[in-house]
This record gives structure tokens, sequence and C-alpha cells, in this order.
């Protein structure tokens, strides 16, 4: 039996967020339909791609049954209703607003199916002074400080490498829809969640609020300094390899000194405790670096696990996905695509004992179930020809 049997979730979202977090309750067994317009969500077109179909779209939105429905047609609005009717879950991150103005927003939609547990993801909120604007991930971590925090502190402000405030704001609201579940077992209620991008990015500046509040220390880019301890950082081998290296507690640091043949510098009052070596990292670092530089990788980290302490080549994704651990995890998967055979994609970070596997099917083509899922819902052959010509479906 899978974890969430019995549970349906109608996704009405797009991008990464609202898919992501439907894809992650698929992994747990939910039914979860995709709902899409007739032409199919923006991103089917994004690259790369192979055979015209978006690596993009694929990876978010597996473990989902597919249907295309017209939100602007009085019969695709009847659709919806009554998907929603005998539904479990909605996810959906239009603009605030846009469900009301369709006459399915939350008093409305809690009024048909009182069960019904709602989630509403935006991009600053569902009201206040900047909840009509626009939201992606991008423009939150620019926003948000994240991108401030980024980067050379003598260059421009970076992205992060991967869309982390998006798939943060997926992972809060699965955890937040499971939670519901448990509420309605004892309430038979649903309610309405509300997450957003803006809300996400805060929670991952966690320390740096209080600070700056508190203490008026306003955090900018340190590079790969770290915020709280040093030495810490990258170091270059002698073959040009980076390694990454954190003597973080006073017991590591204590050890590299011995290492790196400058004992002495234990008893320096620029590296006496944490807090000090901190406020000294550039001149801590430039001692580790002229001993990593003298070495190769290996040997660098042999000798220092060797001491307990962490350090890591720094690899590039190829790289990455090369360790025989990736394997061992089973986080590369392969996964089957309709006309396209198996596509290798991400495995699954959680594992269950009760739950062996987490894949059930690719991701959907454009309107692969329609057929099948208006057919349960009592409409004939001839009725989803017609709705098709209509351009309702």
């Amino acid at each position: 039996m899978k974890i969430l049997d019995d549970i349906r979730v109608i996704d009405l979202s797009r991008y990464i967020s609202g898919p992501n977090a439907c894809t992650l309750l698929g992994n747990l067994g939910a039914d979860v339909i995709k709902v899409e317009s007739p032409d199919g969500e923006p991103v089917r077109e994004y690259e790369p791609a192979i055979d015209g179909q978006s690596f993009y779209y694929m990876v978010f939105n597996r473990n989902k049954r597919g249907v295309t429905l017209n939100t602007r047609t009085k019969k695709g609005k009847e659709l919806l209703r009554k998907l929603l009717l005998g539904a479990d879950v909605l996810v959906e991150n239009y603009r605030p607003g846009t469900m009301e103005k369709m006459g399915l927003g939350w008093e409305e939609l809690h009024e048909i199916n009182p069960r019904l547990i709602m989630v509403s993801i935006s991009g600053f909120g569902q009201t206040g002074p900047m909840a009509g604007k626009p939201g992606f991930d991008s423009i939150l971590q620019a926003t948000s400080g994240l991108m401030s925090l980024t980067g050379d502190p003598d260059g421009e402000p970076y992205l992060m490498g991967t869309f982390a405030i998006d798939y943060c704001t997926s992972a809060y609201c699965a955890y937040a829809v499971l939670a519901a579940l448990m509420q309605r077992e004892r309430t038979g209620r649903g309610q309405r969640i509300e997450s957003s991008l803006l809300d996400t990015a805060a929670s991952l500046l966690i320390d740096a609020i209080p600070e700056d509040i508190l203490l008026g220390i306003h955090r900018t880019r340190i590079g790969n300094l770290d915020k709280c301890t040093a030495p810490v950082g990258c170091f270059l081998d002698r073959n040009g390899e980076y390694v990454y290296i954190i003597a973080a507690p006073q017991a590591h640091w204590e050890k590299l000194a011995h290492i790196i043949g400058h004992p002495e510098l234990i008893e320096d009052e620029r590296f006496l405790t944490v807090p000090v070596r901190h406020a000294h990292a550039k001149e801590v670092n430039m001692y580790v670096a002229e001993w990593v530089k003298k070495l190769t990788a290996e040997e660098v980290i042999a000798a220092l696990e060797k001491a307990g302490i962490p350090a890591a080549r720094v690899l590039s994704v190829h790289e990455f996905l090369q360790l025989p651990q990736i394997r061992h995890n089973r986080q590369i998967i392969n996964v089957p695509y309709k006309g396209l055979g198996d596509i290798p994609m991400q495995g699954f970070p959680v594992t269950f004992s009760d739950q062996s596997d987490q894949l059930y099917c690719g991701a959907p083509t454009l309107g692969e179930h329609n057929a099948e899922i208006y057919g349960e819902l009592g409409y004939s052959e001839d009725e989803l020809k017609a709705m098709k010509e209509a351009r309702d479906i």
C-alpha cells in the first residue's frame, strides 16, 4: 500500500514550486492530475530538450496523470469544478485573485467540497503592498538579499547555481499538505495553505535576520569564507584543483595547525579562539593555502580525513554524477517518457521501509489522460471529441 493511497491532488500550477510540490506528493502515492491549457504549460518548450520534449518539464512532473482544460470557457470551468469536487488537494500558483475571478476562490471551493485542502503559492503573498507583483526564483533571490550574499566581495552579486527558493517552497508546501491531511482526519474539514517565494527566501536568511535587527550587522558577500569560523575555504592544490576545507571547531584547528607544519599558530594571539580566528580569516587561510599548494588534492584530503577534519575536492556536476555513492543511493534513476524511452534523472531524497518504490510513471505528454480521466467523470467519447473541437480541452 502506498502512503498516500486514495488521495487525489489537482495540480493547476506551473514552473517549479507548485509542480514539484505535487510531484513530492505523487512520490508518496497520491493520484496527481496535472491540468494544463490546450497549448500546454510554457515550460514544455524550454531547452534543453530531446525530440522537442523539455527535460525541465519532465523532472518536475513525473508521477502524474495529465489532462488539458481551458479555464477561459464555460465548459472548461465545468470540467475543473467537477475535478475539484472529488479532489483532496488543489495546488495553484496563479497570480493572487485569479481563482476568485474564475469563481473558484477558497470560499466557493470550501463550500462545494469542505474536505478540500487548497494550496496557493505566490511570489510575494496573497495580500499586501507587493501581492500583485510577478515572482520568480531569480527575482526573489535579488529582492531578498540572498543574491547580495553570493559571490566575491569585490565582484557583482551572483545567482545561486540552482532554483533553491522554488525548490524549498515546494518542499514546504508538500509538508504543509501532509500536516493538513492529518488535521483533516481529526476535524473532517480541509483548509487553505498559503506560501510565497518571499516567505521561503526569508526563511533561508536564517541568522542574518537577528544579526541585522539586533546587532546592526549588515551581512554582505564574503566569497568562500565562512560567516562564523576559520580556517574555511577553497584552496588550490599543486595541479590547479580546488579543495574545500572546513576546520570549524577549536579541536580541528589545533590538529590542522600541526598538519600544516605550524603548531606555533595555536598560541598566536590572532588565532587563539574561534571568534578571533574568524576576525583574521584571510590571514589564517594564507597558512593553509601555502600547505595545500605543495600537495595534490588526494594527499590533502587523505591527511585531513585521517585527523577527522572535513575536506573535499570541488567537483563539477559531471564528476559528482560519477561517484559510486550516487548509484548506491539510487540518486540517478531511469524514468519512462512516452515516445522517448527512459530518461535518467534525480532519484528520491528520502526512502521508506514500508514503501519500496516511489516511481510510478514519467511526466504525462500533453493531454495524455484526457479520455481516461474525463471518462471517469462520465463524459462520453463523442462529448470529448466535441470539447476538443471547441478548444475546451
